[in-house]
């Protein structure tokens, strides 16, 4: 099915979508934007679309070689055999997954890192309403809550356009935090097959110390616990807060395996001046200008 490409299609003028079938073993799918070939964009992992039990990672990287700019993320369960260190140092990005088969939610609970169960507790106490989002009212409220943690973390968010289409699909579930009649925090997963996927959350930081973010996710989860299902937390940075966040909820890690090659070699330390100099000025842009802008800047971020 290509109907989240043609959507993406008819949004983006400067992105197309290419398929190549790998020895009648797997669909690799890529968008192409510009020169480069990335698998899949405006989503955490992408990587080949397996038509078989498993191929072979050792096999599969080497082939792969003729594509000079390419960028893939393979989604860690996917049904590849692993049969060699894919990298050879530690992955820079990981996620953790939860598999939720035959606990309850109280097992759930009690499996949980000591301070995560206390801040649980502790903002079940508070007069905190946790509910679906229902509304685009409701909705809107939420995606201003992410842009403006995007902009804190100087990072471009993606449009609102993004966030409205998923919010019609029926594998999207977005619930929503509410302190004193105020939307403060939210998470939007997908559901897919047996895995459940957290992919967006946001916070009001004017709120952080409440733990609304905390009974959100524990929220899906218990209502999700004893099922078949695996919960995946998402992709964070190795070394980050928002790692050690997801590890407590005590999920087995995986590496995001991630294969790039750039057909030109770029003087690194430009670059990452540059890039510094961008993410100093971006913290200063007023966020309704951000959320006008973000359709022609994304590119950028993909």
């Amino acid at each position: 099915k290509t109907e989240w490409h043609d959507f993406l299609k008819s949004k983006f003028n400067w992105i197309d979508f290419e398929y190549y079938l790998y020895k009648k073993e797997a669909i690799i799918p890529f968008a192409k934007i510009g020169n480069q070939r990335i698998s899949l964009p405006f989503c955490e992992y992408g990587g080949p679309l397996i038509l078989k039990e498993k191929i072979s990672f050792k096999e599969f990287n080497k082939d792969i070689k003729e594509f000079k700019d390419i960028e893939i993320k393979i989604h860690p369960k996917i049904n590849i055999s692993i049969d060699q260190p894919p990298q050879k140092t530690k992955p820079e990005m990981i996620t953790y997954m939860l598999d939720l088969k035959g606990k309850n939610k109280e097992e759930l609970l009690s499996s949980f890192r000591k301070t995560l169960k206390h801040s649980i507790r502790d903002a079940k106490k508070k007069d905190i309403e946790i509910k679906k989002c229902e509304s685009q009212k409701e909705l809107k409220k939420f995606y201003d809550l992410y842009v403006k943690n995007l902009k804190h973390r100087k990072t471009i968010p993606y449009p609102f356009f993004i966030f409205s289409h998923l919010y019609k699909q029926p594998e999207t579930e977005i619930w929503i935090a509410k302190y004193k009649n105020k939307i403060i925090s939210g998470d939007l997963f997908l559901n897919y097959n047996n895995i459940i996927h957290y992919l967006f959350g946001a916070i009001d930081h004017k709120y952080r110390n409440i733990g609304s973010n905390y009974l959100l996710l524990w929220n899906k989860l218990k209502n999700e616990a004893g099922k078949e299902k695996v919960f995946d937390f998402g992709a964070a940075p190795r070394k980050s807060s928002l790692a050690t966040f997801k590890r407590g909820w005590r999920g087995k890690e995986y590496p995001i395996i991630k294969i790039k090659r750039a057909h030109q070699k770029m003087d690194k330390k430009k670059f990452l001046r540059s890039a510094n100099l961008i993410r100093t000025l971006w913290k200063l842009i007023p966020t309704p200008i951000i959320k006008r802008i973000s359709k022609k800047l994304i590119k950028y971020r993909i």
